[in-house]
């Protein structure tokens, strides 16, 4: 049965598996465990939200947010095994009831390729006249 927690800066027990599926989906470096990292990645979420199974992280998901009117759901992932179970939906549905429980009436994000069905299915549609950018720090 999957368990739905979320994640607090003081849930270490969890960072070594949050950081293992962040690498599996190519959104961490090699580096060594930066477990100081997970934490001020939790710390700094309006949400972070974690799936587990016996214990074992299966899946997360975080929203971004101002805290009064606009969020952002982002690093949603769930382990490749796990995958097509309803997993990521609950995280989703989870992180969004969490948001409008909070009073934020403005949820976005960025879909990967691929992905738009499962935002789809919970609302989310295309922003017609917009374009997804980024700018990343420079070497």
């Amino acid at each position: 049965m999957v368990e739905y927690l979320f994640v607090e800066p003081t849930s270490e027990h969890l960072f070594a598996e949050i950081v293992a599926l962040y690498r599996a989906m190519g959104w961490w470096g090699d580096g060594p465990d930066d477990l100081g990292a997970v934490s001020r990645l939790v710390g700094g979420s309006h949400a972070f939200l974690a799936a587990l199974d016996g214990g074992a992280v299966i899946g997360i998901g975080r929203a971004l947010s101002d805290r009064e009117s606009d969020a952002y759901i982002q690093d949603v992932a769930v382990r490749a095994d796990r995958r097509g179970q309803g997993v990521g939906g609950e995280i989703v549905r989870r992180l969004i009831v969490r948001l409008e429980d909070d009073g934020i009436g403005w949820i976005g994000l960025v879909a990967e390729p691929g992905a738009t069905h499962l935002y789809q299915r919970h609302g989310f549609a295309p922003m017609p006249g917009t374009v997804a950018m980024v700018r990343r720090r420079q070497p």
